[in-house]
């Protein structure tokens, strides 16, 4: 659970000025903390504890080494996939009516075109920091790293490399209400050098975000949430039907 500092800094008795004096931080910064868009990194949430009426420790979050997030290979997604794609290819030749050798190209555009898609990039997070594994953009490539003939890309970032992260909810469009395209909740991570990266999560781990913001917050990463999502998912509401209010 995230600490609530926005009911802190509203119950203090100081006005935002004497917030942002007192903080040593911008009055813009104070409203985004009281309207919940912006969750303070340690330092900052350690100075505003201090007008607290009540006591309020700052816990260490814990987290397994290498919590993974994004969409890794797994071996039985992979499984089912290439048993699915066998079985159309057999249904659009006709369980063996056409040749063989146009049921084995059916299945290796099938294969080409199916296969990368059931991974993407992930995340690796634990005390020291990011590890980001990337895939190449191009199938080919995707489909070879998937047989370990070319390795992923493999990146470590410390959390002091951070400056902060931003959730972000994006909706699909969307023709009607059978229209089943998955909305995108991610991670943007900017670095100091102001370099961008992003990480798409499942919706699995929206109820492990919480946990990995206060990780980020903790390690002195400052999370900026305009559309307040975090919010939504400590009210426990469901983020679809809140950004897709028509087919709710």
């Amino acid at each position: 659970m995230l600490i609530d500092y926005s009911e802190i800094l509203k119950t203090s008795g100081f006005s935002n000025q004497e917030l942002s004096n007192r903080l040593g931080i911008s009055i813009a910064k104070v409203e985004l903390i009281e309207n919940k868009q912006f969750y303070p990194n340690e330092s900052l949430a350690q100075k505003i504890i201090q007008f607290s009426k009540q006591k309020v420790n700052l816990t260490p979050p814990v987290v397994a080494d290498d919590f993974q997030f994004g969409q890794p290979i797994k071996l039985r997604r992979v499984i089912f996939s290439i048993i699915f794609i066998i079985f159309v290819s057999l249904l659009f030749t006709g369980f063996g009516y056409q040749p063989f050798w146009v049921f084995l190209l059916v299945l290796l555009i099938g294969l080409f075109v199916t296969l990368p898609s059931c991974f993407n990039d992930y995340w690796l997070i634990n005390r020291d920091g990011l590890k980001i594994n990337a895939f190449s953009s191009s199938s080919t490539t995707k489909l070879t790293q998937l047989l370990h003939i070319i390795p992923l890309t493999q990146r470590t970032i410390s959390y002091q490399d951070i400056d902060h992260i931003n959730v972000i909810y994006r909706t699909r469009p969307r023709t009607g209400p059978f229209d089943i395209n998955p909305d995108i909740l991610q991670l943007i991570c900017t670095l100091k050098n102001n370099q961008e990266l992003s990480i798409n999560l499942n919706v699995s781990l929206e109820k492990n975000l919480l946990t990995l913001i206060r990780v980020f917050t903790y390690q002195g990463v400052d999370v900026y949430d305009q559309q307040r999502v975090l919010l939504a998912l400590t009210k426990k509401e469901n983020l679809f039907q809140k950004f897709n209010p028509k087919f709710s």
